[in-house]
């Protein structure tokens, strides 16, 4: 039967009934858009598994759902003109589903959600620096937004007149349309079904389960966070207790004038992996390691920049970090360096401000010490691109070394950032590569033929922009030889992180702790450090206590303010730790554990070298327990209670 035609206001139960059925569209959409999710998990799943996915997908997306479902409510309580109910809901029908798109894209890059690593990115002053999206970014936003916008004004209209002529007869409407209906027969039920078999998975240790539908984002419950012995007596005592404030160092370093005052620089390449260092590709870096000691079987501390730099400035593990930053602590080498004269000066080409080191490594410097902004006469950026960046950085260092006084000591750190993404580089020999990174194609392209391009594409682009760091790091090195200081210096070169292209289905860095991400070469020259190969185990936590040592620090005070060892006596073997912004990796001869600072959040695993969850994980834990529970000490040795 053909409903009658509605002329003026809609009856109020039709703009009810037509709002809810935008959401139910709106769910449906967002799950078709969810799936991008689920599209790079594992291939070879049981029939049930699969099936659980899906569940899983909807009962997800319809709880993020209820964000603008609450506000089509208010819509609908706060405006008596339906046109105009429908045009904001359709905004925000619209935010909706972009924000859930940004998230499939940034999860299917890095693997993590928008959560406070994605606010603090996009909130932080300098985080341009370190994303750069281009203006087809952009503009295929906003076509998809008004698009989606467009298409739900369509639909409201239509359910507008369809459920107003219903009211007017007396129908109501259809079955599977009526607000009880959908969500007592279909929703709950998913919702119950899809935390009920979660838990279970995660309690019986179904990794599998755990595996296939972890990229969905949402409440998931973790019954063994409460009950498994490992999650309550390590994670829920040690790693980030709550109301307390950092107490380091508890031992002040002091440098002996005995051991003469050499310089010391170190040089970071941002995201410089360890494989990316040879003849061909850096040759003037492979030439300096034939001079220095090569150590490779080094890792950085973190899996970005904020925590690779935290350990090797610091000597300290990544849950330090918001302490750190809330009470804007300077770092021990910095301090005990300034106080036996030595002059600091930082110069970076990506900002200091993001991550936040003007406030952490750098907060005892004069803001003039820090160069990292290159800026013409009006007071506008000079450039964007970090490979034209990383050529200022080199000539600011010249001309600094050219005025100052020999006759003082400097400890100066220089970040190069043209390896990090999106790769600028003025072309080089690694071909094909590409002009522009775009993040949409990382983020949607599935796994075949194409996905292998685009992968080769990209990692060769990264090459040309490490070609390009070699020569500028090479032309550093020719400076600073020609410097006539008071003797040999220290001179330090590595990575502060890794980068990957796909190996174990990511892109970049922050989303695991697989070698790709935390691998970096680190050479070392300078007084007393023996020129060869080093094969024993070290850390960037070891950076900052080597070099005050090696400057006469009393290695027997190293445990007051450092986790690191000796770079020049490395124990035989060790776990390593790395830092990253929920969690702590540790590398055991077990496997690689992710061990979550805050343990209600997210449950314990741990994985192979491909980042492959391990079966046994219980076993596992325990076998390496009292490795883990040293970590978790070591996360408060530094640590008291708050003082209010």
């Amino acid at each position: 039967m053909q409903e009658p035609p509605v002329r003026g206001t809609p009856p109020r139960p039709a703009l009810v009934h037509a709002s809810f059925q935008l959401w139910l569209l709106l769910i449906a959409v967002g799950a078709l858009v969810g799936s991008l999710w689920l599209i790079r998990g594992p291939a070879d799943l049981a029939p049930w598994i699969r099936l659980y996915s899906a569940i899983s997908l909807i009962s997800s997306v319809a709880l993020l759902g209820l964000v603008p479902g609450v506000l089509f409510y208010l819509a609908l309580r706060l405006s008596r003109a339906w046109r105009w109910i429908g045009l904001l809901q359709a905004l925000i029908g619209g935010g909706f589903l972009i924000l859930l798109y940004t998230d499939t894209v940034v999860f299917r890059i890095m693997r993590y959600h928008l959560n406070e690593t994605f606010v603090n990115l996009v909130m932080t002053e300098g985080s341009g620096d370190a994303l750069v999206l281009g203006p087809y970014i952009w503009i295929t936003a906003a076509l998809v937004f008004l698009t989606a916008v467009l298409l739900q004004l369509f639909f409201w209209n239509w359910r507008v007149r369809q459920e107003s002529g219903r009211v007017l007869v007396g129908r109501r409407p259809r079955l599977l349309l009526r607000p009880s209906f959908v969500s007592l027969v279909f929703l709950m039920p998913l919702v119950v079904l899809e935390k009920a078999v979660w838990g279970a998975a995660e309690w019986t240790g179904e990794v599998e389960v755990l595996a296939a539908t972890s990229g969905v984002p949402g409440l998931k419950l973790r019954p063994s966070q409460l009950l498994d012995p490992v999650g309550a007596g390590l994670l829920g005592e040690y790693l980030r207790p709550d109301n307390t404030e950092i107490s380091w160092p508890q031992s002040q370093p002091l440098i002996s004038s005995d051991q003469g005052t050499p310089d010391v620089l170190i040089c970071v390449l941002d995201s410089w992996r360890r494989d990316a260092l040879d003849s061909d590709l850096t040759p003037q870096l492979h030439a300096f390691a034939q001079k220095a000691r090569s150590f490779e079987n080094h890792l950085s501390s973190g899996n970005s920049t904020r925590f690779g730099l935290l350990g090797m400035l610091y000597g300290l593990h990544g849950a330090y970090w918001e302490h750190i930053l809330e009470q804007q602590v300077s770092p021990v080498l910095v301090t005990a360096l300034v106080a036996a004269g030595y002059e600091v000066r930082v110069f970076s080409a990506a900002s200091m401000s993001f991550p936040e080191f003007r406030l952490t490594a750098w907060s005892s410097l004069d803001p003039q010490q820090v160069t990292d902004r290159f800026l013409d006469q009006e007071g506008r950026p000079l450039t964007r691109r970090s490979d034209v960046k990383d050529t200022l950085v080199v000539e600011a260092f010249e001309q600094w070394l050219s005025e100052r006084d020999s006759e003082q000591p400097f400890f100066c750190f220089i970040l190069l950032d043209s390896p990090h993404q999106p790769y600028f580089n003025p072309g080089g020999p690694y071909q094909p590569a590409l002009e522009n990174l775009n993040y949409i194609d990382l983020g949607t392209t599935p796994r075949g033929p194409e996905y292998e391009q685009l992968s080769e594409e990209v990692h060769n682009t990264y090459l040309n922009a490490v070609h390009h760091s070699d020569k500028v790091a090479g032309r550093l090195l020719d400076s600073l030889a020609e410097y006539e200081g008071l003797s040999e210096p220290f001179v330090i070169i590595t990575g502060d992180h890794g980068e990957e292209f796909g190996e174990h289905g990511f892109w970049g860095h922050t989303s695991n702790f697989t070698e790709a991400q935390v691998a970096v070469p680190f050479l070392m020259s300078g007084p007393g450090v023996e020129p060869g190969v080093e094969l024993r185990p070290t850390s960037h936590l070891d950076v900052s206590n080597t070099l005050l040592e090696c400057l006469g620090a009393d290695p027997e005070l190293r445990a007051g303010y450092s986790l690191g060892h000796s770079l020049l006596e490395p124990p035989a073997e060790r776990a390593r730790v790395m830092g990253a912004w929920a969690h702590l990796g540790v590398w055991t001869s077990s496997g690689i554990f992710s061990l979550p600072l805050l343990p209600k959040r997210d449950f314990l695993a741990v994985y192979d070298s491909s980042w492959t969850p391990l079966p046994d994980r219980e076993a596992l834990f325990e076998e390496q327990r009292e490795v883990l529970v040293e970590v978790a000490q070591e996360c408060q040795r530094f640590l008291r209670a708050r003082v209010d």
